[in-house]
């Protein structure tokens, strides 16, 4: 029986997603769990894997790259050999062309990229010499899109397995088949030149074939190159907004319009919380190959005090307010492209030392923008730490459908008053709760922020496994 191919709904928000390219043709056999198109969602890429083994059959016309594709629907089908499958109708997408002229353009991309006459992307990466060579079939095509040699990739995948972003960061690196006249550069030295406003033109490569490396940037303002790059007073650029930074855009500037939100501060004492940290962290990195974070520990703190006051863990829908049973914290993480909140599921019921290792997971995916369906939906309540890049204080928008966000800044050590009318000095933390008023008022904000807190002071109570809902 024919199994329907539809655009998945990968986070809380997503409404469409964009085709980036498909990795098989009408008519080719693919196996479960195979990746066959590659996606754009409102957070990240992402490759659809077939749901189940057989032959692709009736790709809808219209369901090409570039083409935008509402959650739900269907854009082809994995059926058996000789089974018929229903027709669809076509993508309502301007001049989308068809299928077969998709992959003709694509195939003849690559052969011009790289200087073959073969007639597709597939056909191409088949003539090529493979052998020795461990890659991705989409690290393959990309890097005949590009015109660049596989073999001379370096692979960052498990045994030094060849990924697609290998592919793209040597093209970003060489300039590529894209950009002939582009100064050869490293991502690194790229971004270190525009923070100084520096030409890389200027600047003497010392890198393979000729590259411009950091090193090479700061040598050359070092010896006094300093910016050159040079504007009229009143000129300005032009940015695009990435896909990511769109809809968070959209998503806050929604939040902002319909939701009554108000903030509520308060600062914890962290004395007791950072010498737990000490006491943990050679265990807990050892378990999780990560150093334990003052973010992994306000994440189990922030789920003990959801249990306590599920209150907070709650969203407002159709006039009424959601409470929801199970305890999903999301963590919001900045990444080159924009904001990303991906979720740590049932973290009431985790330890110090999972949470973390969940977020070392996060991380290593924040680099590639490769996170999962899972790790983005699902959350209940946002954590947001922005204490390690030197804030005090700050409010943040609450994320809907959720009813609430704590903005968390950084640790100061602050002149206290004692019991016994000294002065003493503390290390104090600003938390400051953002809340749907449709959810919570102020008094029931307070107290759940006083939980927060209590726990913050007194961490023993979770640590030894003492906490309980209340």
């Amino acid at each position: 029986m024919a199994v329907e191919v539809y655009m998945p709904k990968m986070s809380d928000h997503m409404e469409s997603g964009e085709i980036i390219q498909w990795l098989v043709s009408e008519g080719d056999r693919v196996e479960q769990g195979q990746p066959i198109v590659e996606l754009m969602t409102d957070k990240v890429s992402a490759e659809l894997e077939a749901p189940a083994a057989g032959i692709v059959k009736g790709i809808r016309n219209g369901a090409v790259k570039g083409a935008d594709v509402a959650v739900g629907v269907t854009i082809a089908y994995i059926a058996d050999e000789g089974e018929d499958v229903p027709g669809l109708p076509p993508l309502e997408r301007g001049a989308a062309v068809s299928v077969e002229g998709f992959v003709r353009e694509a195939g003849e991309a690559a052969s011009d990229a790289a200087g073959e006459g073969a007639s597709g992307i597939v056909v191409s990466a088949a003539k090529a010499d493979l052998s020795g060579i461990d890659a991705t079939p989409v690290a393959i095509k990309t890097a005949a899109k590009h015109g660049i040699d596989i073999k001379t990739v370096a692979g960052s995948g498990p045994g030094g397995k060849i990924q697609k972003q290998d592919v793209l960061d040597l093209v970003e690196s060489t300039g590529g088949s894209d950009h002939p006249g582009r100064v050869k550069a490293s991502p690194a030295a790229r971004r270190r030149a525009r923070e100084l406003s520096i030409d890389l033109s200027h600047v003497k490569g010392t890198g393979p074939r000729g590259i411009v490396r950091e090193s090479d940037v700061e040598f050359f303002l070092k010896e006094g190159g300093g910016p050159v790059q040079e504007h009229a007073p009143d000129a300005s650029t032009l940015i695009d907004l990435t896909s990511i930074q769109k809809i968070t855009g959209e998503r806050m500037s929604l939040s902002a319009s319909t939701a009554p939100q108000f903030s509520l501060t308060l600062k914890a004492d962290v004395e007791k919380l950072s010498c737990i940290r000490d006491i943990m962290m050679e265990r807990v990195e050892t378990e999780s190959g990560r150093r334990l974070s003052i973010t992994t520990l306000l994440i189990k703190i922030a789920a003990v005090s959801l249990k306590r006051y599920p209150r907070a863990n709650s969203s407002f829908a159709d006039g009424s307010i959601r409470l929801y049973r199970d305890i999903n914290i999301g963590v919001a993480m900045g990444t080159e492209e924009g904001l990303v909140v991906p979720v740590v599921r049932g973290a009431d019921g985790k330890s110090v030392s999972q949470i973390n290792a969940e977020m070392k997971g996060f991380e290593e995916k924040a680099r590639k923008l490769r996170f999962s369906r899972d790790d983005l939906e699902g959350g209940h309540f946002t954590i947001t730490n922005l204490g390690m890049y030197g804030i005090d204080q700050f409010n943040a928008i609450v994320n809907p459908p959720q009813s609430s966000i704590l903005a968390v800044g950084r640790i100061i050590n602050t002149p206290v008053g004692t019991d016994e009318g000294t002065v003493a000095l503390r290390k104090l933390m600003s938390l400051t709760l953002s809340i749907d008023h449709r959810c919570m008022d102020g008094i029931q904000g307070a107290r759940f922020l006083n939980v927060v807190r209590e726990l913050i002071e007194n961490p023993d109570i979770f640590v030894n496994g003492r906490a309980h809902a209340s």
